[in-house]
């Protein structure tokens, strides 16, 4: 298979995007894979001998605009067509690849995804997934992101959905879903909450009710299904409140007039547990209900996030996973 990169959207872009498609070129998982880098002349050229090295699986793309994140979703389709994010979208649309990856402004990635490539027969809504890892377990939170303003049905759609997403991944059969709502009650939240309670309830037997926030990190479910405003929050929160708080505790013990005896006990310790919810494991997320794989990277994402961000495109794709999605939908009359 062909998998396009964008190497010019993300925080460390483009060496980290070249490096992680490197990385995963090495990578005996990869099979024979190809890579396709999309991205500017001068960047290209720059890199020139380190690309070359691996000409026989990198080959690349040359596009002129670059879409970043300031840039709105509509305005960046209109003028900025031949941005290495775009340009991927369109190889993709005209089968010149078979998936699409970037780390770019979610919006534009989003908008030109479904302009170009549409939307699987019968969704309503596209969704981000993300895996969040807690150990060796952990959960999708279905919508991150794409979708502020939704109806039940949307949400429903988004549980189908994120059930093909998990059981693809390999992670369990059957998963467990949760709604995250302010209370576990079945009479709380808002109308919204309370029509999309009603709905998981009768058409999923795992449906376990409602989640609360603070009973996320340690919930007994597979899925929790929220709107994308709340869901974006609640995704930016767990990873801020787990760095801050690992380095909060190591300022107390460096301070502490034991440190040097404790240090070397404790710190493999934080190091274990920021390990345990590293996005950087699993990379990204498709486009769930857009009619293609499309991959989006976390915006800081380095080249361990580029190359596992391939890694699990690639088995999107050997995996089927948009049949896996329409056959869930034949659950469902929408």
């Amino acid at each position: 298979m062909k998998i396009g990169l964008d190497i010019m959207s993300g925080d460390n872009a483009p060496l980290s995007n070249i490096n992680g498609a490197i990385n995963y070129i090495k990578n005996p998982l990869s099979k024979n894979n190809e890579i396709i880098l999309y991205g500017n002349e001068n960047i290209i050229k720059n890199n020139k001998t380190l690309i070359k090295k691996y000409k026989k699986r990198i080959s690349t793309s040359i596009t002129s605009h670059i879409i970043d994140m300031n840039d709105s979703p509509s305005n960046a389709f209109k003028t900025k067509r031949n941005s290495s994010m775009i340009k991927i979208i369109d190889d993709l649309n005209e089968n010149n690849v078979d998936a699409a990856v970037s780390s770019g402004n979610t919006g534009a990635l989003l908008a030109s995804s479904l302009l170009i490539l549409g939307k699987i027969k019968g969704i309503r809504r596209p969704a981000l997934a993300p895996y969040i890892p807690i150990g060796k377990k952990g959960f999708i939170l279905c919508d991150a992101g794409a979708n502020t303003d939704i109806r039940p049905e949307h949400l429903l759609q988004f549980a189908y959905m994120s059930s093909a997403y998990i059981e693809h991944l390999g992670k369990i059969n059957n998963p467990k879903i949760g709604l995250l709502n302010i209370g576990t009650e079945e009479n709380k939240g808002n109308t919204l909450i309370k029509s999309t309670y009603k709905l998981l309830e009768n058409n999923f037997k795992n449906f376990k009710g409602n989640i609360e926030s603070r009973s996320l990190l340690d919930s007994k479910v597979d899925i929790i299904i929220c709107d994308g405003f709340t869901g974006n929050i609640v995704l930016k929160l767990i990873e801020g409140t787990i760095s801050s708080m690992i380095n909060i505790t190591k300022k107390s013990i460096n301070s502490h007039s034991l440190s040097k005896i404790v240090k070397p006990v404790l710190y493999p310790v934080f190091d274990d547990l920021k390990k345990s919810f590293d996005y950087e494991e699993y990379g990204g997320t498709p486009l769930l209900g857009v009619n293609g794989i499309v991959t989006k990277c976390h915006g800081s994402s380095n080249h361990k996030a580029i190359e596992n961000a391939l890694l699990n495109t690639q088995k999107s794709f050997e995996n089927n996973l948009i049949n896996d999605i329409k056959d869930n939908l034949t659950k469902v009359l929408l």
